[in-house]
This record gives structure tokens, sequence and C-alpha cells, in this order.
């Protein structure tokens, strides 16, 4: 397995050119050329860090609260009706919140085993202030990532490489995001008009290579969808560049509007595992609403409360707005989700045939690979392995929408899967113990259409003050986006 860190001409050159001239150019050459990458890496900036958690399409609350009340019915737990009970009750509100699972927390689990943790969904999120002081609040102590594993890889041609196109397809990529205009008019923009799909975007922006070996790994390890299913208003909202601007001319004027007012911000994890927030946050609300937070309750109709808010998946919600708006609840149905399994493998380091160090690996869909992407998770963070000197962890994302069948495939070839993966990227011999989690509607796809699905919730159900929807379908797909949001609830 060889390991590239950037694009490389053929092995070939370098010894042929003896003389100090020659030797000059090709050292002149690559001085270029890392240039190059990281100009080409910067204007990519503006999609954001592949490995932290997505940021959608804005604030992720739909209507607003009646202020005349300051009591408050949430149905759902998950994550975003814990959210926002939590921000609620600390207003002073009389929260009730209803879900119909014994458990709380949706997605979000930790499952502890003899080796160490497996994450069921999010492994990471991007610490704000207002994540940093949800914490704080709950005694939810987070860490920062190894400094010494920053290292991110996309394969190409069965090889990790740090950065995946040739210095021909850099060049390239990089004349289409400085010269390459949009034609799009963004002064124009409301969230119903038609804006183009992520794969139109990057062909005209950023070429046919940088779709195929940098968006496309992103958005399939991020979403689990390919370019062609996101829409550029609704996934990325600040990549609609405004008309006559360029994709570097845009990243500039948003470097520069930035340096002015930095936020802290970086990646980071719970000590414990991202369950150890949820269950942090439901003991919380346990000891806050006493018999006011009902678990096991099946809630088949809209609360009678002058403020109700509907924390629940999409299809879910539409089941229970049927009754006051028909044609709001077909659009909710009409929001598409995406399979996901998450398999996080324990592996004796001694059946590693090399050092495997960094954040992880994406895969382009070109490389026809039988996962989305591999997370090195005790490379990335402490505490993920109970002997950090005998055992390592990894997360294998497979499924998604172009590879639904993994969901029903049975553990075993999951683990067979698994096993033929770890071998032939990173030159792991045997996995040692395996979690497996199944998620057949893990997340919602941003797709073109799903903007006429928020419109049509505020121009009915939602305009009505006291009536909200909140989930990770409303704009924000990230833990970090639903924690902001909530924290902004009016």
């Amino acid at each position: 397995m060889r390991w590239h860190k950037r694009c490389s001409l053929p092995r070939l050159y370098a010894p042929q050119i003896s003389d100090r001239s020659g030797a000059r150019k090709i050292n002149e050459h690559f001085q270029f050329q890392g240039l190059l990458r990281r100009a080409l890496f910067w204007a990519c900036s503006t999609i954001r860090d592949p490995y932290l958690p997505a940021e959608a399409g804005g604030v992720a609350v739909i209507g607003k609260l009646d202020q005349r009340y300051r009591e408050a019915t949430i149905v759902g737990a998950g994550i975003a009706g814990m959210l926002a009970a939590y921000v609620l009750d600390k207003r002073g509100y009389c929260v009730t919140l209803l879900e119909q699972n014994q458990r709380a927390g949706g997605l979000i689990q930790t499952t502890r085993t003899d080796c160490g943790i497996a994450e069921s969904a999010a492994h990471s999120l991007i610490a704000t202030e207002p994540v940093r002081e949800l914490c704080h609040d709950l005694g939810v102590e987070l860490i920062e990532p190894h400094k010494e594993a920053q290292a991110k890889y996309i394969v190409r041609d069965g090889r990790l490489r740090r950065f995946p196109l040739t210095f021909g397809e850099a060049i390239s990529a990089f004349a289409h995001a400085a010269f390459t205009r949009s034609t799009f008019d963004n002064t124009t923009y409301t969230a119903t008009d038609a804006t183009p799909d992520l794969e139109s975007w990057a062909m005209k922006h950023l070429g046919k290579a940088a779709l195929d070996y940098l968006l496309t790994p992103f958005v399939r390890g991020i979403y689990g969808v390919q370019p062609a299913e996101l829409g550029v208003g609704t996934a990325f909202p600040f990549l609609k560049l405004p008309a006559g601007k360029t994709l570097l001319g845009a990243a500039l004027a948003r470097h520069r509007d930035k340096s002015s007012k930095k936020q802290t911000k970086h990646r980071a994890a719970p000590r414990f595992g991202m369950g150890d927030l949820v269950e942090h946050l439901e003991r919380r609300l346990e000891q806050r609403l006493g018999s006011r937070f009902l678990k096991g309750e099946k809630i088949d109709y809209l609360p009678n409360a002058p403020n109700v808010i509907i924390a629940t998946p999409a299809h879910a919600a539409a089941n229970l707005i049927e009754s006051a708006s028909q044609p709001l609840a077909d659009n909710l149905r009409s929001v598409r989700y995406t399979p996901i399994v998450s398999v996080t493998t324990f592996v004796d380091q001694r059946d590693f045939t090399h050092p495997v160090n960094g954040v992880g690996v994406l895969m382009p869909a070109r490389e026809e690979t039988k996962s989305l992407g591999i997370l090195f998770n005790s490379s990335s963070f402490a505490n993920r392995v109970h002997d950090e000197g005998r055992l390592a962890s990894f997360t294998v994302m497979m499924g998604g929408t172009a590879h639904p069948e993994w969901l029903d495939a049975s553990d075993a070839e999951i683990r067979q899967a698994i096993k033929f993966e770890l071998s032939t990227l990173l030159g792991i011999r045997e996995p040692h113990y395996t979690v497996i989690h199944r998620w057949p509607a893990a997340l919602p796809q941003y797709s073109v259409d799903l903007p006429k699905v928020w419109q049509k919730a505020r121009d009915s159900w939602c305009v009505i003050p006291g009536r909200m929807l909140f989930g990770n379908y409303t704009g924000q797909i990230s833990l970090r986006g639903m924690i902001e949001s909530a924290a902004g609830l009016s």
C-alpha cells in the first residue's frame, strides 16, 4: 500500500534528471503544485471539511412561538425535541415532552463494549460557543482530536491520497474556480426557486475530475447520496454564487468577511461518546419535567396546546398534521430519507501491516468500493478503545442511495465486506470485534425540492404562532446546527 500526500508525476521522470538545473525545475514544479493544491483546497473550503458534521440550509425551526403563553408541548424526544424542551424549560416555559419509544435520543447512541465504544450515528461535532455552553451546563466533557492525527484521505486507484487530483486535473479545477462566472441571480432567489443540483454546479465551477474525486466522496460520506441528489440552495446555500461571481472570487469575499468576525470553533467529541451527551440531556429533562416527560406514549393526534412543536421525522409529522393541513402532510411525505449501515470494528494493532493514522478516508463512487467512507476513531480521539496500546477502532459507513441493499445484508455478509475493505485499503489483516447499526431512514435528503416543503409549512400550518416543525429535515442536518437553532427559538 502506497500512501500519496499529493498528486504526483510518474516516478520514472525523477531519476532521469541529474543536472542541477533539471533538479531545480523539478523542485519548482512541486512547489507550484503544492501552492496550486492549497489554493484549490482553500477555494473549495467554502463547501466545508468533509469530516465535520454537515451544515445545511439555515435556521432549522419552521414557525414561531406564541409569546402570549408560557406553555409548550413537544412531540418527539429525539435530539431535536430534547434540545427544544431543554431551551424552553430554561426560559421558564411549562414544557411537556412526548415520545412514543421507551428510549429518547433518536439515532444518536453509544454502545459500550469490552473493546471500547461504538457510535451509532454522529461521532463528533463542531464545538461552537452554544455547543460548549450546552455541554458545560450538562456536565459533558468535550475532548479535542489528537493533534498528530490530522490527515484526511480520498481513495484513487485503490490508494489513499491526501489530494486525489493529478496535476493537470488540479489546473483545470482551479481554472474553473477562478474564471467560470455564475449566471444565477442570487438577489431574486426565493425558497421555491429551482436551483441547480450539486452535480451541475460542480461541473460548471470545478470540472469533472473535481466532481468525481473531491465533491462526490464528500457528499457520499456526509449525506450518503450522490451530488445530483443534493440541491445547492438546500444543502449548501452559501454556494449560490451571485451573478457574475466566480467560486474563487466568492471564497475571497467570504474570507475577508470572516476575518472581521472570527468565532472559535473546532471539531470535538464527548469523552465518553456522543451517547453521553444524549444521556445527560435526557436525565436533565427527567429531573426538570418529571411526569411531563412521557415515554412510550403513542401520539396519533395534534396536542391541544398553545405552543406545539413537532420534532419527529417528516413522515411521522405528516401523520400528525394531516387533519389540520392535508397539502402540508402530502409535502412532508415527499421528503426522502437515506439508508445507512454504520459498522464499528475493533482491530488488534498486531494485525496492522503499517501504521494507520489520521481522521479517515472517503470513497469516490468511481472507485466501486463497498463502503462510503471509513473513520479512524481511535486515531482521532482518545477513549475510543479501552486498551490504546493494543486496540484500534474504525467506523465503516455503508449503504446510501447507491447501495441500499446493504441494509438487508446479513451480519456475516457485512463482516466479510468490512474485512475485505480494511485489508484492501488499510492493510489490516483481521477485524477483532464488530458492532453493526442499521438505519433504514438515517438522513433526510436535501434535494432541490426540499425548500418547497419548508415554504409550504411556512405558508400553511406554521403560519399560525405556536405551530412549529423542528428536525434534521427542516434546515440543519448537523447536531451543532440543531443546538444553535434550538438556542434561537423564538
